[in-house]
């Protein structure tokens, strides 16, 4: 085992040693092997697992350019990040001897907020962080997002920090939360992709709470501050005046959803006012991108209830708390559908779909999915929709339906078999011709066997956060689910990842 201390000359030059990264690199726990149904369960591997928190966010991506994805963990209860690299193995292998080469990076700050991005175009994923209670200044919570940046030698570095005020739009503001939420897309279609930040506590026009998000571009060195842009209520090209605890920024999605070539922004806005005037059902923004970047001339918003959108905006509760792109039917033109989380309304939670087409979303073809009753769940509660993933996770597909994605779901706070908030995963899959998502296709991942994590176990909040990648090089992607309040035999809320490897039984079969 080898240990390095790693961190940017230049800081090194200030004597900034906090800043400091080490890696402690080897295999996967023997403990945590794969089962006879293609999932793996990577606990939490530390001496110190009690209210680590592990699993609280997770991100896949190619952090070292083989070709083979690789999966970040973040901790809740320490500032450590495990990264998981991707082993190429067959299905066919009941235990590979390394699924998984594990190290592990150290971040300034504790975090749960992931995002994956390729921000200097080098082949290699980088990863951001959010860390949205850090003090910046005098500002306390302002917050801060570090970019991590994994070298040729496996060396890991800060490629850039992030922050309002400086080089960067805006300055430090109390409790304004940046890097509450992460997003990468390429809105100026460059090549370099670029990170959208959301700021859900930040101040405008003196509304505590309103809202924003910071835009950063991408360059042949990275997220650079050169034409970085705070968007809020105020400017983002629409006539609503911000107001007190709106969260604009709560969540952020990129997405192609008129098939330009230029990634779209969606802001969530959980609190936002309904059309009524009075009720806060929440919303969604959408600003275009163009070859300048996010820009404001065709900016919508979207409302439960209001333009054709399904649902009812006075019942509806936090529609904009999650948000997701990606193509989920298989008509001609490749343009993103936007997919939004409203988990506070009324009956457990919702999932609205609005699908894109040449001239953008169209509400002409939107969809409201609620959880389905099946024996044995209860999700009355479940908030489900709290966490949404898009994914390539068809395993049957054929010809042009697999090019389209599948909609992964998390309800944490599901009720399983009597048991509390022991968190459940929804899969809504592509359908052969299909122009929109088969709600006949939804089925249930549930925390219990033949899964490895074996449960349920009361609040483990299994599905509180959601990545996919082909972690084993078989040109199927793979779906990562934290729990990151699983309880190990001796330490409450270590935390947990499942991993479900895509083979005929996970990902055809129904799930019971």
């Amino acid at each position: 085992m080898s240990i390095a201390r790693i961190m940017p000359a230049a800081w090194l030059r200030r004597g900034w040693p906090w800043l400091a990264v080490a890696m402690l690199a080897g295999p996967v726990a023997a403990a945590d092997q794969v089962g006879p149904f293609r999932n793996l369960l990577l606990r939490n591997p530390y001496a110190d697992p009690a209210d680590g928190g592990f699993g609280r966010g997770i991100v896949g991506g190619d952090f070292d350019d083989d070709g083979v994805d690789d999966l970040a963990i973040a901790e809740s209860g320490s500032t450590r990040l495990r990264i998981a690299l991707g082993v190429a193995w067959d299905l066919s292998t009941t235990n590979p001897l390394i699924p998984f080469l594990t190290s592990t990076v150290t971040t300034p700050f504790q975090s749960g907020v992931l995002a994956r991005g390729d921000f200097d175009g080098d082949g290699r994923d980088e990863i951001a962080v959010g860390h949205p209670f850090v003090n910046v200044g005098g500002a306390a919570g302002a917050g801060t997002v570090y970019v991590l940046d994994r070298a040729v030698n496996g060396v890991w570095s800060v490629q850039a920090t992030i922050r309002a005020g400086g080089t960067f739009p805006g300055s430090p503001v109390a409790q304004a939360h940046l890097g509450n939420a992460l997003a990468s897309g390429d809105f100026d279609d460059d090549g370099y992709d670029d990170l959208a930040i959301g700021l859900r506590g930040q101040v405008v026009a003196g509304q505590d709470g309103a809202g924003a998000v910071m835009v950063v571009y991408g360059t042949a060195g990275g997220l650079a501050a050169p034409g970085a842009r705070l968007f809020d209520r105020s400017n983002d090209g629409l006539t609503f005046a911000p107001r007190e605890g709106d969260r604009y920024g709560w969540a952020v999605a990129a997405g192609d959803f008129d098939a330009d070539g230029y990634d779209e922004l969606a802001v969530g806005v959980p609190n936002a006012t309904c059309p009524n005037g009075t009720d806060r059902g929440g919303g969604v923004v959408v600003l275009a991108g163009s070859a300048a970047g996010v820009v404001t001339s065709a900016t919508r918003i979207w409302r439960p209830g209001a333009l054709g959108i399904d649902g009812d905006c006075a019942s509806s509760g936090g529609f904009g708390s999650a948000l997701t792109a990606g193509d989920f039917d298989t008509l001609i033109v490749m343009a993103d559908d936007l997919v939004i989380g409203a988990p506070t309304t009324d009956g457990g939670g919702a999932v609205h779909v609005i699908y894109g087409s040449s001239t953008g979303l169209d509400a002409a073809r939107n969809q409201r999915m609620t959880p389905p009753v099946l024996p044995g769940i209860d999700s009355s509660d479940a908030r489900f929709g709290q966490v949404l993933l898009d994914a390539h996770l068809a395993y049957d597909c054929v010809f042009i339906s697999c090019l389209a994605r599948s909609l992964a779901i998390g309800a944490p706070f599901t009720d399983v078999d009597g048991v509390d908030a022991a968190g459940a995963v929804w899969l809504v899959m592509p359908r052969l011709g299909a122009s929109s998502l088969d709600p006949a296709t939804i089925r249930p991942i549930l925390p219990k066997r033949p899964l490895r994590i074996a449960g349920p176990r009361a609040n483990e909040q299994f599905g509180s956060a959601l990545a996919a990648g082909d972690f084993n090089d078989d040109s199927r992607a793979d779906l990562a689910i934290g729990a990151y309040l699983y309880d190990e035999a001796d330490a409450t809320d270590a935390g947990a990842v499942q991993v479900l490897y895509q083979s005929d039984y996970l990902f055809v079969e129904p799930f019971d």
